[in-house]
């Protein structure tokens, strides 16, 4: 009876801290302090502020100069640039650029078009017009579904001109956790800063 008691006593005790450690793990998934943030510069061409849990990878996207995932917490980050001259005259060329809309609404344009080709787009914000410190930019938030990924995705871009070249920072999370995540994107796409 006394073993009983004992094995009962430890199957309650290792239940009561799981849930606790479980509970603390969720309140700290998101976090918008920016101290607990870390500042990245890449290519001594542009710095951007990214969340500590984030870590660096190489196998995102083959184009991109910044690479940052948490695969526990399911969160990702990458920034694509590309040279100003050579996207408006390869798209010019093309008869695909709208001279009626800015460099970064064309930019912005183009980049949705890849997506709804490799992605079912289940819904989308109107485009806002911002400025990411003192750059030209664009953002949309993407809800949609990848091929071969069970769960819907939330993908928040943001696209900025800057002096050279047209940036796109991507950042996603499985769409149940966009609202936990949502501040900390918003974080990095505001700390968006080329270095002069």
């Amino acid at each position: 009876m006394k073993k009983l008691f004992t094995i009962l006593l430890f199957i309650i005790l290792g239940f009561s801290l799981t849930s606790c450690i479980n509970f603390k793990t969720k309140e700290k998934e998101g976090t918008s302090d920016i101290e607990n943030f870390n500042q990245i510069e890449i290519n001594n061409e542009y710095k951007v502020n990214l969340p500590k849990y984030m870590r660096k990878t190489s196998t995102l996207n083959d184009e991109a100069s910044l690479q940052y995932q948490n695969v526990f917490k399911e969160t990702y980050v990458i920034v694509i640039d590309e040279p100003k001259e050579e996207f408006v005259d390869v798209f010019k060329e093309l008869d695909q650029y709208n001279d009626e809309y800015s460099l970064v609404e064309n930019y912005r344009d183009v980049q949705m078009q890849l997506f709804a080709e490799s992605m079912n787009i289940e819904s989308e914000t109107t485009p806002a017009s911002m400025q990411v410190n003192g750059l030209d930019a664009e953002m949309v938030e993407i809800d949609g579904k990848v091929e071969g990924i069970e769960d819907k995705i939330t993908y928040f871009l943001t696209f900025i001109e800057g002096d050279e070249k047209v940036y796109m920072i991507m950042a996603w999370t499985m769409q149940n956790r966009k609202d936990t995540y949502r501040m900390d994107f918003e974080n990095i796409t505001k700390s968006f800063a080329l270095i002069n």
